[in-house]
C-alpha cells in the first residue's frame, strides 16, 4: 500500500523561501556588470547543492509491501525489513522531548538526517511533515516517518509483524 508525504505548512514556506533567494542571487550574478560578486556566488555554491542535496534525500511517498516499507526518494530508496522490526508506533513531536540535528536539514523539503532525542535516542528523520509521526524501531535503528494515514499504517504493519494495536 502506498502512502502520500505531503510536505506540512513550514516546509513549504522554508523551502519556497529558499528557492527564491537562490533566485534573487542567481538573477544577481547573472546582471552584476561590475563582475564583483563573491558573496553572491559563494551564497549560490552553498544554496544550490543544499537544495539539490535536500530534494535527492526527501521522502515522495512510503510503500508498504509483505517484508517491507519502502521510503521513496528520488536519489537512494531507504528499505527497511519488516522481520527486523520490534516496534512500531505513532508518536507526536512531544514525545520526541528535546532533539536536535546531527547530520540533517530541517526544513527544506521536509526534516532529513540522523537526529538525537532526549526521549528515543538517536534516529533517522526521513519525515514531510511534522503530523503523522510514525517511528520505526529494529534492533539497532530508529527511524521517524510521516505518512499520511498514519494510523491505518500503524495497524497494518503492526497486524503484519504480529503486535497488537
Amino acid at each position: 500500500m502506498r502512502y502520500a508525504a505531503p510536505l506540512d505548512d513550514n516546509s513549504k514556506i522554508v523551502t519556497n523561501l529558499v528557492i527564491i533567494i537562490t533566485l534573487v542571487f542567481l538573477c544577481r550574478q547573472m546582471t552584476d556588470v561590475s563582475h564583483d560578486a563573491v558573496t553572491t556566488t559563494m551564497f549560490l555554491f552553498i544554496l544550490v547543492p543544499a537544495i539539490l542535496v535536500a530534494w535527492c534525500l526527501s521522502p515522495r511517498y512510503y510503500i508498504l509491501t509483505a517484508t517491507t516499507i519502502l521510503i521513496k526518494r528520488p536519489l537512494h530508496s531507504i528499505t527497511i525489513q519488516l522481520e527486523d522490526v520490534v516496534r512500531l508506533r505513532s508518536i507526536t513531536e512531544e514525545d520526541l522531548g528535546t532533539s536536535s540535528r546531527l547530520l540533517g536539514l530541517g526544513g527544506i523539503f521536509g526534516y532529513l538526517g540522523t537526529y538525537r532525542s532526549s526521549e528515543i535516542g538517536k534516529y533517522q528523520r526521513w519525515c514531510t511533515s511534522r503530523e503523522n509521526l510514525v517511528l520505526i524501531e529494529s534492533l539497532n535503528m530508529k527511524w521517524l516517518i510521516s505518512p499520511t494515514g498514519a494510523d491505518d499504517f500503524v495497524k497494518r504493519v503492526n497486524a503484519t509483524i504480529n503486535v497488537p494495536a
